[in-house]
């Protein structure tokens, strides 16, 4: 079977309320009854209530819903109904124009000052210690705190 989309032709396999409901109907005969009888049913409609053509995938399946209102025949027939729905639906709202971004100036001269208030000298003095403390990080390979192994 095939299936009309925005895109073109899709075909499309039962889905699985329908491969239950043929599986039902053709148990315990041979695969040359069972196809003649599936060919018969997609050309005359069986007269019971129950049994609806899928919206989707156009293959007939037993409606297991309590109100009798399923339209398709199980998930996987479901999804594709819903995806193409809402692709329907984005298709028929009208196109929201895109915001513009404003453009951002920017002073060099005030930026960098502002970091350079931030940004003080090292102490000559503590410049010893500050390397120290960066061979002991590399040393360990980062924040570790070493294992220290207390003897009782």
């Amino acid at each position: 079977m095939q299936i009309r989309t925005r895109g073109g032709v899709r075909s499309m396999e039962p889905g699985e309320g329908a491969v239950e409901f043929m599986r039902e109907l053709t148990e315990g005969m041979t695969p040359t009854e069972a196809l003649d009888l599936i060919r018969h049913l997609m050309r005359n409609p069986p007269d019971e209530a129950k049994v609806k053509r899928c919206a989707t995938c156009n293959y007939y399946f037993r409606d297991k819903t309590r109100p009798g209102n399923a339209k398709v025949c199980g998930p996987s027939c479901k999804t594709v109904r819903k995806t193409d729905q809402k692709a329907e639906q984005r298709a028929r709202q009208p196109q929201k124009p895109k915001k513009t971004k404003k453009e951002r100036r920017y002073d060099e001269a005030a930026w960098l000052s502002a970091i350079w208030r931030k940004e003080k000298p090292f102490d000559p003095d503590k410049l010893p210690y500050i390397q120290a403390a960066r061979d002991r990080y590399d040393r360990m390979g980062g924040r570790k705190k070493p294992i220290r192994k207390v003897e009782y």
